[in-house]
């Protein structure tokens, strides 16, 4: 294999990895506008600096 398809196979895979992990790491949760109650919600679903 040449070398230049060596370092761009290497850059995709870590530009792939890097998109995976910003995607697994951002959050997931949608709350609608009218959920005002906080005793609804569950203890890992509070933020930190309302615990």
């Amino acid at each position: 294999m040449s070398t230049w398809m060596v370092v761009t196979s290497v850059w995709t895979m870590f530009a792939v990895c890097v998109v995976l992990f910003v995607r697994g790491a951002s959050p997931h949760v949608h709350r609608s506008d009218d959920a005002s109650g906080r005793d609804e919600l569950a203890a890992s679903d509070v933020p930190r600096s309302e615990a």
